[in-house]
């Protein structure tokens, strides 16, 4: 909840939120998507080519992404990933919050793998 005061306050880093279709366009350019779901939402669907890195390690694993290429945080609807993107973000990583998560990914058409675990 702090995060989100902070972020209220205009405490926190600033971190552009993007639409899918300017998601999926920066993955084309090279960008990296990381998925801070827990690894039981990544069961149930994730999008292709996603790193999953839960929001629960995120900051003891956040040194292992890579330093030279945009980061895109991705959760299911943008709120985890906002509080992802602004960590990564004070840390002088260049990154990116899915506004919307993988749910207006979906919503925008774009392919989505379905696992084996349905809702």
């Amino acid at each position: 909840m702090w995060g989100w005061f902070k972020s209220l306050l205009g405490l926190g880093p600033r971190v552009p939120r993007i639409s899918a279709k300017e998601a999926q366009e920066k993955l084309k350019a090279g960008a990296v998507m990381i998925d801070v779901r827990t690894p039981l939402e990544r069961k149930m669907n994730k999008i292709p080519g996603s790193q999953g890195l839960p929001l629960a390690e995120l900051a003891k694993r956040w040194e292992s992404l890579p330093k030279n290429k945009p980061i895109i945080c991705q959760c299911e609807s943008g709120s985890r990933s906002q509080q992802a993107a602004e960590f990564l973000a004070s840390k002088g990583l260049e990154v990116y919050n899915l506004a919307g998560g993988i749910s207006a990914w979906q919503a925008a058409g774009l392919p989505v793998k379905k696992g084996d675990i349905q809702r």
